[in-house]
């Protein structure tokens, strides 16, 4: 594999694993007579940006890169090649740099779909409009915040033959949007909303209580409850309730400087027996790293 520079050890570990899966993924179903496609929603540019210093660049919250740059050079460089490969982006830009890494692939190139659209539609279509019988993909979610809505993941779920690895904003792009008192500005509102697919988040992750003030009065006063993991948990029970398959209960905690901002999130659509090997190669990928967590 080309040599690449990578913004940091939180972003290498996730892609590793990924990439681990991929490998494991193509081996196991090589002998099957199904087509094999792998589907990057944020492909970015194959490369990660670095300081001039050679330092990982941590960029602020409001100027944040995807950490989806570097997989789709991973998932090309793969021993056994996918069947299809179709890499998204929004950035025109990001999707030319896509042209020029794709060209390094010359005998993978007729395979390949690059496309700069909305993640959304695109996956929302793709799931509706391929034949599952004949078919089976990996997909990778990795925004760099609140992009992926929850019809998106309904829509994956649904084709009951596709693998997930979601890299969910726990702390990012959930628990960072709720103060401390549990308040919740009107636009984060709808966000979190429409990524977790409901509105009873409230009750999971506000507490509120009844407390008396100096002059007798009952006052409603609330605070936040949850916390990155608390939130994790929560949207891996959400999607058991869709996932025919499954949902692994462990899930690996991922942010620069130790903080807990993503959470790498591994689900299964197929409801059979043998697609039970989906959940237990993953979950040998995530047990190979200390960093794992679990309910």
């Amino acid at each position: 594999m080309p040599q690449q520079r990578f913004g940091g050890e939180h972003t290498e570990l996730k892609l590793s694993k990924v990439e681990d899966y991929l490998k494991a993924y193509t081996e196991a179903l090589k002998n099957q007579d199904f087509r094999l496609i792998y589907f990057d929603a944020f492909a970015g540019t194959g490369d990660i940006p670095q300081a001039r210093n050679g330092a990982p660049r941590l960029p602020n919250v409001d100027d944040y890169e995807p950490f989806i740059v570097g997989s789709a050079l991973r998932a090309l460089s793969l021993p056994i090649p996918f069947d299809e490969y179709v890499f998204v982006d929004s950035d025109e830009k990001k999707v030319a740099k896509l042209e020029t890494l794709a060209n390094e692939f010359p005998h993978l190139r007729e395979r390949m779909h690059l496309k700069c659209a909305d993640a959304n539609l695109e996956l929302q279509r793709f799931c509706a409009d391929r034949d599952w019988r004949k078919w089976r993909a990996v997909i990778f979610l990795d925004p760099f915040g609140n992009q992926v809505e929850w019809k998106t993941i309904e829509s994956i779920a649904r084709t009951e033959a596709v693998d997930l690895w979601y890299l969910f904003p726990a702390g990012l792009g959930v628990h960072r949007q709720i103060a401390r008192d549990g308040s919740v500005h009107r636009t984060h509102d709808a966000s979190l909303d429409r990524i977790l697919g409901t509105s009873d988040w409230r009750n999971s992750f506000v507490k509120t209580q009844h407390e008396v003030d100096l002059f007798g009065e009952i006052q409603r006063v609330t605070s936040k409850e949850a916390d990155p993991d608390l939130i994790t948990k929560y949207m891996i029970n959400r999607m058991k309730g869709i996932f025919h398959g499954g949902v692994l209960d462990l899930w690996l905690p991922l942010g620069s400087r130790g903080v807990h901002m993503y959470s790498l999130i591994f689900a299964w659509a197929n409801p059979s027996r043998k697609a039970k090997l989906a959940g237990k190669l993953a979950e040998a990928v995530l047990r190979s790293s200390s960093h794992g967590r679990t309910k």
